[in-house]
């Protein structure tokens, strides 16, 4: 903001878009505040602008929810808040979950380090009709639709409302039912401008016949299009002299949901993407555990041409050999076969995710890893997968398989 003594009456009646210049100080502390107005656009508004047919689709909608859950009922645009992410009421149980996170530097002190906010997952697959738990790990966050009602390019499906959050204490959690098969992208109001963006993924995606708004992104209001690091950096610099040289810390919101992390296609194929596959491509920094209890060792993902089966942390499927002897806490692949098979190894303990059976255990091999187990069954990879939902490995050799969620291999010819 100008110093007060350059400012005038008639400065408080001028459009944003016409006083944005600001120091980086100014908006450094507005985030690291907590700010609950997002410097991009309007924060968890709802608007009354939608067309005849969004709301008569919200009606709708509105109407399965009374159905379904009586007075615990999911509002279609403003959701179920609940200040208690434990006590969520009977009839309201979340099919999935997702965190709402500032990430602060390992070391605060640190010039060339700043905060990261983020979605984890960042990317996630749910069925029409499911229900999402948003908790608060941190205060101070929004989860909003990119709609026109709330200022943005649409970029949910054709007659879904305006949605979104009221900002709810840290440990609380805000629910909400997707009910239309498509792609709908979010962002959390205050940190939108630090690129707190997220993509669902509802019902099963055909390729080609995604929307368009998924490779063009456009940006609100008119002095952010196209939003980029250099047109924020050019903001910065030219409204004072210390901010000379100044650098965009943060990557933008089209930047996260333009990540190959977050295409539509590899969000339905993973089930789940974490927010570190979205930084590790975008470049950006921040203190994680890949294997924390925050991401399972070992989870289920559904797989088209053999059911559900069990995959690790990073979504990478995972195989028994028939060679091991269950039970017996050893591995029958060393050397050459475990270059080609790595196994799955943790540090501490392994989580079983959601749907996973299986009892998991470990045990230390030769190498001095420690090597999870599921249901007695050594767990390994495959070289020759690339990405989450490849299973390469199945059937080689007739001593390869991928498992069921109870730890069962899935024999095939």
């Amino acid at each position: 903001m100008s110093p007060p003594t350059d400012r005038t009456e008639e400065s408080t009646d001028r459009p944003r878009v016409e006083w944005f210049g600001f120091e980086r100080r100014s908006l450094l502390q507005a985030l690291g505040a907590g700010a609950s107005l997002s410097l991009a656009s309007g924060t968890a508004s709802a608007s009354g602008e939608e067309s005849d047919g969004e709301v008569a689709a919200a009606e709708t909608a509105e109407e399965r929810t009374d159905e379904r859950n009586g007075s615990n009922r999911i509002d279609p645009v403003f959701g179920y808040p609940t200040t208690d992410a434990e006590g969520i009421p009977a009839g309201l149980e979340p099919d999935h979950v997702v965190e709402l996170h500032r990430e602060f530097p390992e070391d605060p002190a640190d010039p060339e380090r700043t905060s990261v906010f983020h979605f984890e997952p960042s990317g996630l697959h749910v069925s029409a009709g499911d229900i999402v738990a948003f908790v608060y790990t941190d205060p101070n966050h929004t989860i909003t639709a990119y709609h026109p009602g709330h200022g943005f390019q649409r970029r949910v499906p054709e007659g879904v409302p305006a949605f979104s959050s009221p900002i709810v204490q840290k440990d609380g959690a805000w629910l909400y039912r997707f009910e239309r098969d498509g792609v709908y992208d979010l962002y959390c109001g205050p940190h939108e401008i630090a690129g707190m963006a997220m993509r669902i993924v509802v019902g099963e995606l055909v390729e080609g016949e995604l929307p368009d708004y998924v490779e063009s992104f456009e940006a609100e209001p008119p002095l952010f299009a196209p939003l980029s690091p250099a047109a924020l950096e050019n903001e910065l610099n030219a409204e004072s002299t210390p901010n000379d040289d100044c650098e965009w810390p943060w990557p933008t919101d089209g930047q996260v949901l333009a990540s190959e992390a977050l295409d539509p296609l590899a969000v339905q194929e993973a089930g789940e993407v974490p927010f570190a596959a979205v930084a590790d491509e975008l470049g950006v920094v921040f203190d994680h555990d890949d294997t924390d209890e925050t991401t399972p060792t070992v989870q289920a993902r559904d797989h088209p041409e053999y059911g559900t089966v069990l995959v690790g942390p990073d979504g990478m499927t995972v195989y028994a050999f028939d060679n091991d002897v269950q039970g017996a806490g050893e591995s029958a692949c060393t050397g050459e076969c475990a270059d080609a098979w790595p196994p799955l190894t943790v540090e501490g303990e392994p989580v079983a995710g959601d749907d996973v059976a299986a009892s998991l255990e470990t045990f230390d091999r030769e190498t001095g890893e420690t090597q999870v187990m599921a249901a007695g069954r050594p767990l390994y990879y495959f070289a020759r997968d690339e990405e989450p939902g490849d299973a390469e490995g199945q059937g080689v050799n007739d001593v390869w398989w991928v498992l069921d969620p109870s730890g069962a291999p899935i024999r095939t010819e």
